[in-house]
């Protein structure tokens, strides 16, 4: 009789609690509807992102196996890609290598931010706005994917 008892009463308790999944919050956004279970919706930071900025000159990429940051006065520093990290709507990819045989080694981190920038430069349209930072430098610029620039032809 307890058992039954305590069956119905934790039924009429869940029932009362709504028909949203538990733990979620009143007003929370939800996954468009056709989504597969389980799964966000948030920012998509697949595939491989060009990245650009001008005084001083610099370019970078995000590719599968590495993230390269080329400084035309400094040269250029790949690292294996260590992945993306989601920061709210930003996708951080961090990468750090220790120097070998007492060279140094560097830290590069990359952060997109998914606006509407302009490289100052040029008439194309970038999707996010970048901050790369090597080794305690920081550089500022634009990103897109490069596909979308592709698209776009040559400045």
């Amino acid at each position: 009789m307890i058992r039954s008892t305590v069956v119905v009463v934790a039924c009429v308790l869940l029932a009362g609690c709504g028909d949203g999944p538990l733990g979620a919050a009143e007003g929370a956004a939800s996954a468009p509807a056709d989504a597969p279970a389980g799964v966000a919706a948030g920012p998509d930071y697949a595939g491989d992102f060009d990245l650009v900025g001008t005084e001083p000159f610099w370019a970078g990429k995000v590719r599968a196996e590495t993230i390269t940051l080329d400084r035309m006065e400094g040269g250029a520093v790949a690292l294996p890609n260590p992945g993306v990290r989601i920061d709210g709507e930003q996708g951080v990819w961090d990468a750090e290598q220790p120097g070998e045989a007492g060279a140094e080694g560097h830290r590069l981190v990359f952060r997109l931010t998914p606006r509407p920038c302009s490289d100052g430069m040029s008439d194309r349209v970038f999707s996010h706005a970048a901050e790369v930072w090597l080794d305690g430098t920081t550089f500022k610029g634009c990103a897109a994917r490069t596909e979308d620039l592709a698209r776009q032809g040559r400045p």
